[in-house]
């Protein structure tokens, strides 16, 4: 189904959590940006954290943000990592960098077992882009986080509140629970998480796409979770 769609410029990795069936491998272990994906392993560093009060200042606010849109002065660190899943808020990630650090995040990335992930920049810090610091993961990355993620309730019901849902799931309608992060930027079109299919079957699927065609990429984003739920036509 998605074979026509494989190249240099995306990976995809399709695989069943429950029996380690693998349905698609396609450059798993290739480090791509990650657009918002890397707020994944932002999550995974502070999932099991106390809550804190996080003060927010006129400075820390940048664009894509319920805090900047409200203009609010503090945060829990609960609803900072709700924001920055459910609406992949960029002030509530970037006052969650600065909280615990980005050397802190990276140490736990590699503690997990993670070898092609790095936090380089804050998000929406496109000087830093330009001058070639950019935050990379990869599927295979993704799943072993992912893996993590699963085993915690709190974090799997941030995820299940994510808001944008016509990747993965663009032909998906009902019947599939999804706990996705997708993530965009300029050239870069990506999306990963789990399903829960109507048979039960717990699966993780992935996309990521840099320098790839835009339109080709939500199709193969929508293939890619029909083949997670072992079907060829929209799942209704």
């Amino acid at each position: 189904m998605i074979n026509k769609y494989l190249c240099s410029q995306n990976a995809v990795f399709v695989k069943d959590m429950n029996t380690g069936e693998v349905l698609v491998n396609h450059n798993t272990d290739v480090p791509f940006p990650s657009a918002s994906v890397i707020k994944l392993f932002i999550l995974s560093y502070f999932a099991d954290k106390e809550d804190v009060t996080l003060p927010i200042t006129r400075k820390d606010m940048v664009g894509t943000s319920i805090i900047s849109e409200l203009k609010l002065k503090s945060v829990t660190l609960k609803d900072a990592l709700t924001f920055m899943i459910s609406f992949s808020d960029n002030t509530a990630t970037n006052l969650l960098i600065n909280l615990a650090g980005m050397e802190e995040i990276n140490k736990h990335i590699k503690e997990i077992g993670c070898k092609n992930t790095v936090l380089a920049r804050k998000m929406m810090d496109f000087k830093a882009r330009e001058e070639g610091r950019e935050n990379y993961t990869s599927l295979e990355d993704c799943y072993t986080v992912m893996e993590i993620l699963s085993k915690n309730e709190e974090a799997m019901e941030m995820l299940s509140t994510q808001k944008c849902l016509e990747r993965l799931g663009r032909y998906i309608y009902r019947n599939v629970k999804m706990y996705t992060k997708p993530g965009d930027l300029g050239d870069v079109y990506n999306d990963v998480g789990i399903l829960i299919t109507p048979d039960g079957s717990k699966m993780f699927a992935g996309v990521l796409c840099h320098k790839y065609d835009k339109s080709l990429a939500k199709r193969l984003c929508g293939k890619t979770g029909l083949v997670a739920c072992k079907s060829e036509t929209p799942v209704t």
